[in-house]
């Protein structure tokens, strides 16, 4: 839940780096979620703290750590929504028809054979 000072809502975001350390309230923020939409938090949707970590974390090389909340655990019962699909159905059909085409394949040639 957001802090709220006077009438505005704010969140306090805390970036430490190399040992210094600077704190800000910030109003909004912006996240882009990794399909390319663009999320806006502001007033009581923000978070009520934000820390960021960031510094070298060898050979020189800069480092950068957001940790943010991770997807939601998998529920097998929501399985059925997803599975089988047009391609999953497809597929089987199509392996199935490779394996019996095999089986088909070998007898001819085991009854040539004679054996």
């Amino acid at each position: 839940m957001a802090l709220k000072s006077g009438d505005k809502w704010y969140c306090k975001v805390t970036h430490y780096e190399n040992g210094r350390v600077v704190t800000r309230r910030i109003y909004s923020v912006a996240i882009q979620a990794t399909d390319g939409r663009l999320y806006t938090l502001a007033e009581k949707k923000l978070p009520d703290s934000i820390s960021l970590f960031t510094g070298e974390s060898h050979s020189g090389e800069h480092m950068a750590e957001v940790l943010m909340n991770p997807k939601p655990r998998y529920r097998f019962w929501e399985f059925h929504d997803e599975w089988p699909s047009g391609r999953d159905l497809l597929h089987v059909t199509i392996g199935m028809a490779t394996v019996l085409l095999a089986e088909i394949v070998f007898v001819t040639i085991r009854i040539i054979l004679g054996a």
